[in-house]
């Protein structure tokens, strides 16, 4: 709202005071476009909260964790290092001669970026699929629960109708008896 200073939004959400309320209310009566706008506010807030609200899937944080955590080895690979340093320190030690460098441990990257992002886009998928799934069958439930409504307002309504009609045909019948009761006494 460009002509008030106080936001719609905090009129809709009633966090203004008393008296900047009743200025906004006094500003709605007055100007159409705030009008408008505020039913907009009120349409997409309505549209909003009619959405259920759905708990994220936790299994892909899970899924993730595992990846992103360093495999076990690395640590004994760190205390086996160690340990030869210490024995390598102890044999320098002992006999003065210099030893030749330790043949490269070649470590294999355990962190492929490919293979991450196609078991992030499995898990999302499966994720997405099973939110789908409980979505189809609240669906399916609720489409259910609404046909057997109308069944029931269906039935009471012809009951009813039929009911209406009874009374109908009495009334027929009684105003049929009173005028063949007139052309008797004639």
């Amino acid at each position: 709202m460009t002509c008030s200073p106080h936001d719609l939004r905090d009129y809709l959400l009633n966090e203004l005071k008393a008296g900047e309320r009743e200025e906004v209310e006094r500003h709605l009566k007055t100007c159409l476009s705030c009008g408008v706008e505020l039913e907009r506010l009120q349409a997409t807030r309505s549209a909003l909260l009619a959405f259920p609200e759905e708990e994220i899937p936790r299994r892909i944080a899970f899924v993730s964790d595992k990846i992103f955590e360093p495999p076990v080895w690395r640590g004994w690979l760190r205390f086996a290092w160690l340990q030869v340093a210490i024995a390598a320190g102890m044999v320098l030690a002992i006999l003065y001669r210099p030893l030749p460098p330790p043949a490269p441990v070649t470590v294999q990257n355990a962190f492929d970026p490919a293979q991450l992002r196609a078991e992030i886009v499995q898990e999302v998928a499966r994720a997405v699929a099973a939110s789908e799934e409980r979505q189809a069958k609240r669906t399916a439930q609720l489409l259910a629960a609404a046909e057997k409504r109308y069944a029931f307002q269906r039935q009471a309504d012809r009951l009813a109708v039929e009911e209406y009609v009874d009374v109908l045909k009495k009334r027929l019948n009684v105003t049929y008896m009173a005028l063949a009761g007139r052309e008797v006494r004639q």
